[in-house]
């Protein structure tokens, strides 16, 4: 068996990114779609809501490795032909931070519609299958922000804290 090597004369490792480190994003969209799966499963099974709640929480976890995943491409990309102008940098960070607040936001869903569910028909069971989605949301919510505030203090650092900002235009 011949071991590839590339350019750089570094042996590959067969992992994807870095060498010897595992590409946890696509690990994420793996998981993502098992867990939109999972949730169709559920769906025709047991219950038809929780089941597309679990499937839609699934289908969230996919969209957000994959966002994650383009982002990083693009930085590749803008790398290769420059990182894009302050603003546009400025710009990709705010969009990311803006994401992890909505998945926060969409958490409270959950057990909203659950609570609803019960307050309809008092002699459904509380189920505590909100949990599931609502815990899911909050963890892509929570690392959103905190790779997000992360890559804005490199960034104000290494150009300023106001740089890439917009003036308001005064008319």
């Amino acid at each position: 068996m011949t071991e590839t090597v590339p350019l750089n004369g570094e042996a590959m490792s067969g992992r994807h990114g870095k060498k010897g480190r595992p590409n946890t994003v696509l690990i994420a969209i793996i998981s993502g779609v098992a867990i939109a799966a999972f949730g169709l499963v559920i769906a025709f099974a047991a219950d038809a809501f929780w089941g597309a709640m679990i499937g839609l929480a699934g289908v969230a976890l996919t969209g957000a490795a994959a966002r994650i995943r383009t982002d990083r491409r693009n930085r590749a990309a803008e790398t290769a032909h420059g990182p894009g102008s302050l603003i546009q940098q400025r710009m990709r960070i705010n969009r990311s931070r803006n994401s992890g607040l909505q998945f926060l936001a969409a958490s409270a869903l959950f057990p909203a519609l659950e609570v609803i569910l019960v307050s309809i028909n008092p002699d459904r069971p509380l189920r505590l299958s909100a949990i599931f989605p609502t815990v899911l949301f909050v963890t892509i919510g929570i690392t959103q922000l905190v790779l997000a505030a992360k890559e804005r203090k490199n960034f104000e650092n290494e150009f300023g804290r106001e740089a890439g900002k917009q003036q308001a235009v005064e008319h």
